[in-house]
């Protein structure tokens, strides 16, 4: 950790590197704080290891400073290295909507439906699909604003094209054409954003998160879930 840190700070010799926020399937998140503005700041860090990666590192980046919506995190630079590539954002100090939808009211739950669709809405408009809708990608800055966040497996949507080619995201929040390899649209995220807006409401998903992946997917394809009890129309 300590040698991966000085290259860092080597590739971001403006920035003053700080803790660990977390490390994900795709790579490690670091505070940093801009010296000259005085800025704090999220450095997400995409080790250059896979064919693939470096595409899809330079696609979130650009993906990100295409979208500029007030729910969706700003991207504030992007530098690639041999080995590393780097992408410097806000930072959102507020934690996950994970640690904070305990005990949250129908309303709250509905203001946070509606901040994720506005920013999916303003992604869907330039033809972008998030694909991982999750609480653990809705953050939220220190005002309390909501951002949507980790477009890493975001897909651009050419017409009608776009198909689920590899099963890339989390089973529990998937539409069925996600596992069926079918057309991907809008309409992909908004399943997700449904499901998310279940568990919101009633504090539970709507299908048994102890069910096996194939029965999983099994209910996401052909069960119908129970009506969200006690949650006002």
């Amino acid at each position: 950790m300590i040698e991966e840190k000085e290259r860092i700070a080597a590739a971001l010799p403006g920035y003053e590197l700080g803790v660990r926020l977390g490390r994900g399937a795709f790579g490690l998140v670091l505070t940093g704080r801009h010296r000259e503005l005085d800025r704090d700041v999220a450095i997400k860090i995409l080790p250059v290891e896979q064919d693939e990666t470096p595409e899809r590192s330079r696609a979130e980046a650009r993906l990100l400073n295409l979208l500029d919506h007030p729910h969706i995190v700003r991207v504030h630079d992007a530098i690639a290295t041999d080995d590393l590539y780097l992408i410097v954002m806000e930072l959102l100090a507020g934690g996950t909507l994970t640690r904070r939808r305990a005990g949250m009211t129908a309303e709250t739950a509905c203001a946070v439906g509606l901040g994720v669709a506005a920013a999916l809405s303003c992604a869907h408009a330039r033809g972008v699909l998030h694909r991982d809708i999750k609480p653990a990608n809705i953050l939220f800055d220190t005002a309390g604003l909501l951002k949507v966040t980790d477009f890493g497996i975001a897909k651009i949507v050419e017409g009608t094209a776009a198909t689920a080619s590899t099963v890339i995201g989390t089973p529990r929040y998937m539409a069925p054409e996600r596992f069926l390899g079918g057309r991907l649209g809008p309409a992909t995220d908004l399943y997700a954003l449904g499901v998310l807006l279940y568990e919101l409401l009633t504090g539970a998903p709507p299908f048994d998160p102890a069910l096996s992946a194939p029965a999983l997917i099994h209910h996401h394809l052909s069960v119908l879930p129970p009506p969200p009890a006690g949650v006002p129309g």
